[in-house]
């Protein structure tokens, strides 16, 4: 008597309905004799289960009963998965990939010194990683022996990357994976977020709040406001330029915006600030990127906006407003080219909702779709 089918891939799914069960969404088979033994007692059986949800859960409780256990086949799929990151970006993610081979997706540290000591060949399971279904299945068939090989190894994200290259697979390395094995502010990082979807952010509680003035909680929250709006746009940088001004532009969406009152090479706006010291020897490099010094003199750096508010203006277009931000000094350039720039006290960016197909053309200077300056109580556009 066999009993052939698959759980959820939920954790809360089986733990709701039942780990002893097959699921009916992957279909599930039984042999000959136990379908035969199943019809006998099945009208009494089911009345006895009719509490259960579920035709699935009750054909579990009637192979309880005959004393038959469910015998789990890997091919067996209800598809019901919870992803602990960003779900719609992690899919835009995994839909550039041929998931009918062996794919290995994350990020490394963001920090060399960490690299150097774990490895650049594996992806860090802080900033989470996924793995396709061919190559989970092989994965689970060598296990348990390969995470013995590699008992010595710190982490299992370790292990796993080490079992990784008995497989064979490399690592595909994705932007938007984020460890965030840095220290201090890591404001420089998210106001120049490189043009990949987000999908995940680790070690926020080992840095400072991303907003000025509010706990790290209240500061996701705020962030998250800004997500539900518009999910694709988070933390985009894009930049533009004001030619009658000579202003430049750059806009972190629903986090930051920098203004600065010279035209900036596109280059260096794209380069993050480094507000940040490395993970494990809080030291000022090396980074797995490039960085550009964020320096103590007013007059050497943009004015710097945070987010205030957020809203839909109407179907498919958000308006996002940015405060500006004095500073723990609240020390101001006197210099004559920044009294304008300072004059500004909200800058307003309307935007079209993200759209995904958008992540496959080039986007830097076409994000944002409008701008408003607000000083001294007139709106200029």
């Amino acid at each position: 008597m066999y009993y052939v089918g698959g759980n959820s891939e939920s954790v809360e799914q089986d733990l709701i309905h039942s780990y002893s069960m097959a699921y009916g969404g992957g279909g599930f088979a039984v042999s000959y004799p136990l379908a035969a033994e199943l019809v006998r007692i099945l009208d009494g059986c089911v009345d006895r289960y009719a509490a259960l949800y579920g035709s699935d859960q009750k054909i579990g409780g009637c192979m309880s009963e005959i004393g038959v256990v469910v015998t789990k086949e890997l091919g067996f799929h209800q598809v019901c998965f919870r992803v602990n990151t960003s779900p719609p970006h992690l899919v835009t993610v995994l839909g550039k990939y041929d998931h009918n081979e062996m794919y290995y997706v994350g990020g490394n540290s963001e920090s060399v010194e960490q690299d150097l000591i774990h490895s650049y060949s594996m992806a860090y399971g802080g900033g989470g990683f996924a793995v396709s279904y061919p190559l989970a299945a092989e994965l689970v068939r060598i296990l348990d022996g390969c995470v013995d090989r590699y008992a010595a190894l710190y982490g299992s994200d370790q292990k796993i990357g080490g079992c990784m290259s008995e497989i064979g697979v490399v690592v595909t390395k994705e932007l938007g994976f984020h460890q965030v094995d840095v220290r201090g502010d890591p404001y420089g990082l998210l106001a120049a977020h490189p043009v990949a979807p987000l999908v995940s952010l680790h070690h926020l509680d080992y840095v400072q709040a991303l907003f000025p003035g509010l706990t790290q909680i209240d500061s996701l929250k705020k962030l998250i406001q800004a997500y539900n709006l518009d999910p694709g746009r988070i933390l985009q940088q894009s930049f533009c330029y004001d030619l009658s001004r000579n202003w430049s532009i750059s806009v972190s969406w629903g986090y930051t915006v920098q203004l600065y009152p010279t035209l900036v090479l596109a280059k260096e706006l794209e380069t993050p600030f480094q507000t940040f010291v490395s993970w494990r020897s809080w030291s000022q490099e090396p980074f797995t990127f490039n960085t550009r010094v964020m320096s103590s003199d007013p007059c050497e750096r943009p004015v710097i906006y945070f987010l205030d508010q957020v809203e839909e203006v109407k179907m498919g277009q958000t308006r996002t407003t940015y405060k500006r931000f004095l500073g723990e000094s609240r020390k101001e350039c006197g210099q004559e080219d920044y009294v304008p720039v300072l004059s500004v006290e909200f800058v307003t960016v309307l935007a079209a909702t993200f759209q995904p197909d958008m992540w496959k053309k080039v986007r830097k200077l076409s994000i944002p779709t409008h701008f408003n300056f607000i000083h001294e109580g007139i709106t200029t556009i």
